[in-house]
């Protein structure tokens, strides 16, 4: 991949952000500055353009010894530096991706005025796909646009000057579905519809964006794959936006890559401790009729999908505890359940066990442990109708009582076995807590 495009020294946009997408999409990135921008979440305060004869040996210098397979067009700033760009790239038969990026998200002018021209006849026409927002749309086609036929009108007034296919980006609609609407070189339309994610506008998700369309033609994915996978790429990366600084959030485009890394620690960290609880000597009297399970949750976990635990839960087998199988994420609802409604108090406390009611255990945690607990006997008619709602309810209901209890236990209802469970920051601090209780 080849990233021609401005240096964002806040590295949300610009070649830090097409370097992030490229690396969490697996391709190898390769970089043209062409600008140097000084600017963080609130403003742009500064550009400094790298001379054009600068911007053509270093495009020269990839293409010379590492021929890159897809090719971004970024921030081009200047006049002369379009012509640069421009008369190296009309050599080339790999995808181009333009993003016409005319302005920051700031507002800062990122296109100098005299640049719009040779923007529009010189690289337009050498271009796969141009990934132009609502306003940039608007200034490339002369038009404003107000509707999803303004859209079609404007992508096809910019196929005109030369591109062979445009989508047109609907995050700046306003409205509560976010469609980005894609015309191809054959005429035909696709739509891709998200609803919106109530955040105020993030700093990154253009270039995100382009980058990821541009990986994926690299990747010899077509056209509508490729901008059906940046569209799915960016949606996450805007969810999972940071407040790094006091402006903008800064879109994530390495959180699959970050994701991926936690999901893999935490199913390590947990089967790690349930091959060891189930050796601990007198485990296997602490499990309920309805048996044991062992959760622990990713830090910024929604829901059961984000909770490991014991697929089919630890059952007992004569003087022996018995995992009826692996660790995997969404194994339990119950222990989800528990674990999302302490993180709610407690964000830090991410694993939890459930064991045995017995008058004995409850007197040992009281001494080891902070303790509370909840009447399963007064659960609401609305949670005891709700399908998986209890544990929430019960979890909150205790917490509430005593947020900094490590221990909640309910004497059970009818039909409803008495259960304790047992909280940690991670499956370590519970085992131990599990151990210390054996002990007693």
């Amino acid at each position: 991949m080849l990233s021609i495009a401005g240096s964002d020294s806040g590295a949300a946009a610009g070649i830090q952000a097409d370097l992030k997408t490229f690396s969490a999409l697996g391709v190898h990135g390769c970089t043209a500055i062409t600008a140097i921008t000084a600017q963080n979440t609130r403003k742009v305060a500064g550009v400094f353009e790298v001379p054009a004869d600068a911007v053509r040996a270093q495009i020269k210098a990839v293409m010379s010894d590492s021929p890159p397979d897809a090719i971004k067009v970024g921030m081009v700033y200047s006049s002369d530096t379009i012509e640069a760009v421009a008369g190296l790239l009309s050599k080339t038969k790999v995808p181009i991706v333009l993003d016409p990026i005319l302005a920051a998200g700031t507002g800062y002018r990122l296109l100098q005025k005299g640049a719009m021209e040779p923007l529009v006849k010189r690289l337009i026409p050498l271009c796969t796909l141009v990934t132009p927002n609502r306003m940039e749309a608007e200034k490339l086609a002369g038009m404003k646009i107000r509707d999803d036929r303004d859209v079609i009108s404007a992508a096809r007034k910019i196929r005109a000057l030369g591109a062979k296919n445009v989508i047109i980006k609907g995050g700046h609609s306003g409205k509560d579905t976010v469609t980005d609407i894609l015309l191809e070189k054959s005429g035909r339309i696709t739509r891709m519809s998200n609803p919106r994610i109530r955040i105020k506008e993030t700093h990154g998700s253009g270039c995100n964006f382009s980058a990821a369309a541009t990986a994926f033609l690299a990747r010899r994915l077509t056209i509508a794959e490729a901008c059906a996978g940046a569209n799915e790429y960016v949606q996450n990366a805007i969810k999972s936006a940071v407040a790094v600084g006091k402006g903008l959030p800064v879109t994530n485009p390495l959180a699959p890559m970050y994701r991926d890394a936690q999901r893999y620690a935490a199913i390590m960290e947990l089967q790690a401790a349930v091959d060891r609880l189930v050796t601990l000597p007198g485990f296997a009297r602490l499990i309920p009729e309805t048996a044991t399970n062992f959760a622990y949750a990713l830090p910024d976990a929604a829901s059961a999908q984000d909770v490991a635990a014991v697929r089919g839960r630890i059952v007992r087998a004569g003087d022996m505890a018995v995992p009826v199988s692996r660790v995997e994420f969404g194994a339990s609802s119950h222990m989800a359940d528990a674990v999302l409604a302490c993180m709610k108090v407690k964000t830090a406390t991410r694993s939890v066990i459930n064991i045995r009611y017995d008058n004995r255990i409850i007197e040992a945690c009281k001494r080891l442990f902070s303790v509370s607990s909840y009447d399963r006997s007064k659960e609401p008619a609305g949670i005891k109708r709700k399908e998986g709602s209890s544990v929430f309810w019960g979890t909150t209901l205790a917490l509430a009582k005593n947020p900094a209890a490590d221990v909640i236990y309910h004497k059970g209802a009818v039909g409803k076995e008495p259960m304790i469970t047992i909280f940690g920051k991670n499956p370590a601090d519970v085992l131990a807590r599990v151990e210390k209780i054996l002990k007693a």
